[in-house]
């Protein structure tokens, strides 16, 4: 029974048991998106990259940043799936901006069954975690290069593997209101796995993580009133052997305090709010995002938390 179980996981890639369409390929759940304000804007985050999540979307726009932040993540997934994130971000001196930043995900107590569809009686489990560093240098008030060393690990079943690449960077903000960045993500990165599936000795199998480029920009329009600013932003999302993918979204500001966000992940629609508060003259701010999934009914989708304390 337990060869069988090995043998139907050696067929499968290492992303197969994440949703979207990028499930087919290595590394998929790099690929969810993270943080409620990136997500609850349609993923588009290229061109914007600040807070804690800076070095996943593009690590350049540490360059920017200008206070320090902590947050932790949760996200309310369908199929019983995690996915959490906690990170760090500060600004350095001589205009340079360092992060760190910890996601996991996967699933536990999965139902492993034979190829016909019934159950073995063995439970499979799913696990995988990034630790990743980012770090930007600001050449000048309108240019920005930044790099994200990223190490990944994965187990699934009883059978794990690790990898280590590289996340680049570029930021450009031609006038104050506009930004522009592109990103190129998982250089180097693929898991092996070695396993005694069937008795007959050690197969090895290599999931190669597909390269990522994005490219976005982002426009901030001022506003009167109620809304004291827009901000407009938009994804173009290009990963190894897929379709293209589209992101928009933007995100109103109320009377300095409350954002109203929406957007569109290539075929999801997103909505999400933050609202900050302090207590003890502290800083926080809580973020909330929506994501509806479009395969699986009107009704369904992702939501994201996150609670981040700045200082």
């Amino acid at each position: 029974m337990r060869r069988i179980v090995c043998l139907l996981i050696l067929w499968m890639p290492s992303g197969w048991l994440q949703a979207g369409e990028s499930a087919g390929q290595a590394g998929a759940f790099l690929r969810i998106g993270l943080g409620p304000r990136a997500r609850g804007m349609g993923d588009t985050y290229t061109a914007i990259a600040d807070q804690t999540v800076a070095a996943y979307y593009n690590p350049a726009g540490l360059g920017f940043i200008k206070e320090r932040e902590a947050a932790v993540a949760y996200s309310f997934m369908t199929f019983d799936r995690r996915f959490n994130y906690v990170g760090f971000s500060t600004p350095l001196q001589h205009q340079a901006g360092f992060s760190l930043g910890f996601v996991q995900s996967g699933f536990t107590d999965g139902t492993a069954r034979f190829d016909n569809g019934e159950p073995t009686g063995e439970d499979i489990s799913d696990n995988k975690w990034a630790v990743f560093m980012g770090f930007s240098l600001r050449f000048s008030p309108k240019l920005a290069i930044g790099l994200a060393p990223k190490f990944l690990y994965s187990k699934v079943y009883d059978v794990s593997s690790n990898s280590f690449g590289v996340d680049l960077g570029v930021m450009y903000r031609p006038v104050e209101r506009l930004s522009v960045g592109l990103a190129y993500k998982e250089l180097g990165q693929s898991f092996k796995y070695s396993r005694n599936a069937t008795g007959l000795g050690d197969q090895t199998t290599r999931d190669r993580l597909p390269r990522t480029l994005r490219g976005g920009a982002a426009f901030d329009v001022p506003m009167s009133g109620t809304v004291k600013r827009v901000l407009f932003a938009v994804d173009y999302e290009s990963v190894q052997d897929q379709p293209g993918r589209l992101h928009v979204g933007a995100e109103a500001n109320l009377l300095d305090k409350i954002a109203l966000r929406a957007g569109m992940d290539d075929k999801d629609l997103t909505a999400g709010f933050s609202v900050p508060f302090k207590i003890r003259e502290r800083r926080l701010r809580f973020d909330y995002a929506f994501i509806h999934d479009s395969r699986s009914g009107i009704a369904f989708g992702s939501q994201d938390i996150s609670l981040a304390y700045q200082f």
